[in-house]
């Protein structure tokens, strides 16, 4: 579980950020994701305070969590040295998205399962939507930061939709396109949009809308080759790690180099949004 933190006042100098990393669809690469920015933010000397919202079996947890000498992960978990955890779906553990807040971190990532939307919305508004949840955010100084994992599925394109009709501008929206469906935008139909085969247009309503209508971003994130991932997930690797393993081939360690330089490039447009 998360160590409890001591409250401290909300800094002054500037907007504190809680990043959501997110989509109703699973396996579109959320942690991955959540590893590979928090990885690289600590690396440059940005402090996280990270969470993982699927419980002590999170792969967030799992990867960058802290260990004992022994190698066996921590149950008491400083977020900002390791992983803070907590199950999203249980009633108990599910406000600590929220009230991870009182730490006055001035940068928070949670990594939400899948599909957890409907229990973010139990945490202040009964079900009924985000409204006091956002409200209580600003209330700690706190600006949303919600990152949308795209794939090439139609739920993931959906999951964007059901975000900006419920969140709309009161938090900041990036979109990212998960490449391990492939570049072109023609890997993405539902998100950049088709002509089908009888002429007419389908698809790309939801990302004009976070593009031009919220101002939001978009970036893709670099792919590692199938094979090379599988090896260092099944280690539970951290990349950086990984980068310098023997236990993988000097091939597969150029894949990591390489996934890691491509990854600080696309992450470089996030800096302002995450108070940088």
């Amino acid at each position: 579980m998360a160590r409890a933190q001591q409250t401290r006042a909300p800094a002054a100098s500037r907007q504190k950020r809680v990043v959501l990393i997110t989509s109703e669809k699973g396996g579109v690469g959320k942690s991955v994701t959540a590893r590979t920015l928090i990885e690289h933010l600590r690396a440059s000397g940005t402090r996280v305070a990270a969470y993982d919202a699927d419980g002590g079996v999170g792969a967030l947890l799992r990867v960058l969590g802290s260990r004992d000498p022994d190698g066996e992960l921590l149950a008491e978990q400083d977020p900002a040295a390791g992983v803070g955890y907590y199950n999203i779906r249980a009633d108990d553990e599910r406000p600590t998205l929220l009230n991870c807040a009182a730490s006055g971190e001035p940068l928070i990532v949670h990594d939400l399962a899948g599909g957890s939307l409907a229990d973010l919305a139990r945490i202040s508004d009964m079900g009924e939507g985000l409204d006091d949840l956002l409200a209580a955010f600003a209330g700690q100084g706190y600006r949303p930061v919600v990152l949308h994992l795209i794939s090439s599925e139609v739920a993931a394109t959906q999951s964007v939709a059901r975000w900006l009709e419920l969140a709309g501008d009161r938090v900041d929206h990036v979109a990212i396109r998960n490449t391990r469906w492939g570049k072109a935008e023609a890997d993405f139909p539902f998100w950049h949009g088709y002509v089908d085969g009888r002429g007419e247009s389908r698809g790309g309503k939801v990302r004009r809308r976070l593009l031009d209508e919220l101002g939001g971003l978009e970036i893709s994130l670099p792919a590692l080759p199938g094979g090379t991932f599988a090896k260092i997930d099944a280690d539970a690797l951290p990349f950086r790690v990984a980068a310098d393993a023997p236990r993988l081939t000097i091939a597969e360690r150029s894949h990591v180099t390489r996934y890691l330089r491509e990854s600080a490039v696309a992450f470089e447009p996030l800096r302002p949004l995450l108070g940088l």
